[in-house]
């Protein structure tokens, strides 16, 4: 293979490689056109989702499905409390290992909820637990 082809040759094979992902992807579609499957359970995008959601309520332009989606934003918020790990952190699932980036996601999204709301000794306690998370990642 020399320098002047091996452009195309990548495209080549970028080009086989997508239609092959595109045909698995169409085989796997139901009679209804759809997909089914399922996420693993995850701090990260009960973090994500719950913070989303929160956020879109809070700018009130969720009208008359605040109260629906306010009870979503605080299922999020009740999961992320009950699956922290116990090193105060939280891992990308109920699996996972604490690490930093999915740890300041959930505090973050906790941190935001629970300003909107009356208990603040959440806050303080996350942010007691953050400190000890980054001690121990400065450390490593």
């Amino acid at each position: 293979m020399t320098p002047d082809n091996r452009p195309d040759v990548l495209l080549s094979r970028l080009q086989s490689a997508e239609q092959t992902a595109c045909d698995r992807l169409l085989a796997e579609q139901s009679e209804q056109r759809t997909w089914s499957g399922e996420l693993s359970t995850s701090a990260l995008s009960t973090a994500t989702a719950t913070m989303a959601l929160h956020l879109y309520v809070q700018s009130g332009r969720a009208g008359d499905r605040a109260e629906e989606l306010g009870s979503l934003v605080r299922s999020g918020f009740e999961w992320l409390v009950d699956h922290q790990n116990d090193d105060g952190g939280w891992g990308d699932t109920t699996r996972s290992f604490s690490n930093i980036s999915t740890t300041m996601l959930a505090h973050a999204t906790l941190t935001a909820v629970d300003a909107a709301g009356p208990d603040r000794e959440l806050d303080r306690e996350l942010d007691r637990e953050l400190d000890r998370e980054l001690d121990r990642e400065l450390d490593r």
